[in-house]
């Protein structure tokens, strides 16, 4: 038995775990859940040598390679995704989770890190040297079936935790800050967990934000998004009732949501099935991976086939996580081309080996039936 065929059966039986329980859907779907877009984490090249001259663990952080999708690397993945159709006729589409909003780095320092101020993410766009175009990109492929945004925050970014280390003086957070980042400069979340709390009362302020996130959504796409995937997924199941009062119908996660318990990086785990109805709202569980630039020695799409198999095996959408890092060559090109060649290796291979499958977005889930 060769290495290949023994990888596939390891990856097809912890993927048969996770489909084991929960609700049950005829059709052969694929969902490509994307998170991510229009975070900012790396600005430029430049970026990356100044962390390294300081000392800074960028060697296994995703913010050696992490940035703003330029707009080559946005026309290089939709002509990808457009090659590849269902058998429906309709291209394979990711559904893009992004972020609205970006910190204002002039306006916070102009108040001497009193006070947090936040831009829109296509504000933060006209600022990056090859981004200008990227929204009236994103309009066009929304248009072409190919990137459907749907919610992930107001920032990816826990502006409590963040706003406290800049007014602590910390040397590392404020000199990544004169960068325009918000790395930590350690290899941990960098902030990135935006609804963890310190203590129970900050969900209020969550409550806040998520509203005006959801405001700005709807004003830059014009519909309401109907689905939401907490950033680092972790979010107080208190938020729920307030999410579905918002018109979220499904939280994407995975298995596991990460319960904040007011001590970072300590969490209580509660496990989600598929379909699994509560607070109004449904879990869609992820239960594929695709993430060539977090393991590039991997052979992340016979991986992925081989989880997409046992998904179909236990009637569920096989829903693939795949983070926008995979897709961006705008700080480091290799690994952009390296993430679109196995995209399009894993695209060719499913519509081969499946080829009733249909492509869908999330939010398309609300029209299907569920069975138990």
């Amino acid at each position: 038995m060769s290495f290949k065929t023994i990888s596939y059966l390891k990856s097809f039986a912890a993927a048969a775990d996770i489909n084991r329980n929960g609700h049950s859907i005829k059709e052969k779907f694929i969902i490509i859940e994307s998170d991510d877009w229009g975070a900012i984490r790396t600005p430029s090249k430049e970026v990356i040598t100044y962390f390294e001259k300081k000392g800074f663990a960028i060697a296994n952080s995703i913010y050696k390679n992490d940035a703003l999708a330029s707009q080559d690397d946005l026309e290089k993945l939709f002509n990808v995704l457009q090659a590849y159709k269902g058998s429906d006729g309709k291209p394979a589409v990711i559904t893009a989770n992004c972020i609205m909003a970006n910190p204002d780095f002039v306006k916070i320092k102009e108040h001497d890190f009193q006070q947090y101020y936040w831009e829109s993410f296509t504000e933060t766009l006209k600022r990056y040297p090859n981004h200008k175009n990227n929204f009236q990109l994103w309009k066009q492929a929304i248009n072409n079936g190919v990137f459907y945004p749907q919610f992930h925050g107001r920032e990816h970014l826990n502006v409590k935790r963040w706003m406290k280390a800049l007014q602590s003086n910390n040397d590392a957070i404020v000199s990544s800050f004169e960068q325009q980042t918000t790395f930590s400069g350690k290899d941990d979340y960098s902030f990135m967990e935006a609804y963890d709390w310190d203590i129970k009362e900050d969900t209020k302020q969550h409550e806040c934000i998520i509203s005006e996130g959801l405001q700005i959504f709807e004003e830059h796409f014009g519909f309401r998004s109907k689905s939401f995937i907490a950033p680092c997924y972790n979010w107080d199941t208190k938020l729920e009732p307030f999410l579905a009062s918002q018109g979220i119908k499904w939280i994407q996660g995975l298995r596991s949501q990460l319960q904040p318990t007011g001590v970072f990086n300590e969490y209580q785990y509660i496990k989600h099935s598929f379909g699994e109805s509560q607070n109004g709202l449904r879990y869609n569980i992820r239960n594929c991976f695709f993430e060539p630039s977090m393991l590039p020695q991997k052979d992340w799409v016979n991986s992925c086939l081989a989880q997409i198999q046992a998904a179909f095996l236990f009637s569920k959408p096989a829903i693939i996580c795949s983070h926008r890092i995979n897709f961006v060559g705008f700080i480091n090109p290799k690994n952009g081309d390296r993430g679109l060649k196995d995209l399009n290796n894993l695209l060719k291979a499913i519509v081969k080996k499946w080829p009733e499958v249909r492509f869908v977005t999330t939010d398309q889930l609300s029209d299907f039936s569920l069975s138990n």
